[in-house]
């Protein structure tokens, strides 16, 4: 019993170890594996030359990509173990589904032409019925047609005959008006001109009627130019009032306006004194906050380890032989200056030639090397298990302005 108890144990360690094993293994292929690249690139002497190739893999190029630019146009591959996917791979997918669809639908239109043929073998005697039946009510449409013109002609002559009847009473309605009018307008001119002396000599001539509608006239046209003239006086002294009114307000606002002016100026000045004040507070903030020698060691050391990592990155091979110029010599000098800067990584295996005197692009290029991840966890370990990066790290976070 016990020695199968031990055999089961044996068993369960043997598969542990196995199983941490593996894990072991795929941390050190992933950690230390590296991932190399390879540029290529070369040009004619134009701009429309250039051509290029580009490739990165892992892992023995068990996984890869691959891309490559000639004559203008891009192409890529990308390989995943034995499964490869290109650039053009999509488009022949699409391409494919468009002709699939087609074929389905030139299918269904030949079976809907079958069932068409199969349902237009009918009776005859149903077809005849069917011609009856749309003969009778074309001609019924056709009555209808012609009924409704004449129908239409005679609406429309008893409403043109309707218009005319209204138009004669409109007309008939206004010259009475008009006469009206007139007559009004006849008696009061001359009573307004003469004073009412040619109504009262008419008057004794005549009725006691016709005077009264003299006198009733004059005194209608005098209280009628009364009432005028103090209107007209009353709105020109309410101009002038509002005039001046408008004109006080004005000046009452540019009063108060000048006066706060210097309340003002002194609420400004208050605020910029202030603004200046908070800035020198943030500024000492700041400045206690990095010449404190904790922060400084942290500093040092992440500097030290990104110098690190850089000199990690740093391209195995780089060969290059460029001759090349654009039609500003400005520009060309100052692209000849970003370059400069880069010599000292570069090597001796670069060499760049400018000309200023003509739009050119020739030469080679070459860049190769590999990155692993364990640059990467290396320099993240080292800053972890730095005191000073840590608490560096929480005064970061808990830093407030």
């Amino acid at each position: 019993m016990l020695h199968i108890l031990l055999l089961i144990l044996k068993v369960i360690g043997i598969i542990f170890a196995v199983i941490l094993g593996i894990l072991v293994l795929l941390a050190c292929v992933v950690l230390y594996v590296p991932v190399r690249y390879d540029i290529k690139a070369s040009c004619d002497g134009t701009f429309a030359g250039i051509r290029a190739g580009a490739r990165v893999t892992w892992l023995l190029h068990l996984v890869g990509f691959y891309a490559c630019y000639e004559e203008k146009k891009l192409t890529w591959r990308i390989r995943i173990a034995w499964k490869n996917i290109r650039s053009g791979q999509e488009e022949k997918s699409t391409i494919r589904s468009e002709v699939e669809t087609y074929d389905k639908e030139m299918e269904e239109l030949w079976e809907d032409v079958e069932e068409d043929e199969e349902e237009g073998e009918e009776p005859a005697e149903a077809v005849e019925e069917e011609g009856k039946e749309s003969g009778d009510v074309m001609v019924e449409e056709t009555r209808r047609c012609r009924e409704e013109p004449a129908k239409t002609v005679e609406g429309e002559e008893e409403s043109a005959d309707t218009r005319e009847v209204e138009e004669v009473g409109q007309l008939c309605e206004a010259s009475g008006e008009d006469a009206s009018e007139n007559e009004e307008g006849a008696c009061r001119e001359p009573c307004e001109a003469s004073g009412g002396r040619a109504v009262l000599e008419e008057g004794q001539a005549g009725s006691d009627p016709e005077v009264e509608e003299g006198e009733a006239c004059l005194t209608e046209g005098l209280e009628d130019s009364g009432e005028g003239c103090e209107e007209e006086h009353r709105s020109v002294w309410q101009k002038i009032a509002d005039l001046c009114q408008s004109i006080w307000q004005k000046i009452t606002g540019l009063y108060r306006k000048i006066t706060g002016i210097p309340a003002k100026v002194k609420d400004s000045i208050g605020n910029i004194g202030g603004k200046i004040e908070a800035l020198r507070g943030k500024k000492d903030k700041i400045m206690d906050f990095l010449t404190d020698e904790t922060h400084k060691k942290a500093f040092v050391k992440a500097k030290d380890e990104l110098w690190r990592l850089l000199r990690k990155l740093k391209p195995k091979k780089v060969a290059a032989r460029v001759r090349y110029g654009f039609e500003d010599p400005s520009l060309t000098g100052r692209i000849l200056a970003g370059i400069s800067v880069l010599y000292p990584f570069l090597g001796d295996d670069v060499s760049v030639y400018p000309d200023f005197e003509q739009k050119v692009l020739d030469g080679k290029l070459e860049i190769a090397g590999k990155i692993k991840v364990s640059y990467f966890v290396w320099l993240l370990w080292k800053l972890v298990w730095c005191k000073d990066v840590r608490m560096t790290y929480r005064h970061i976070r808990n830093f407030k302005l």
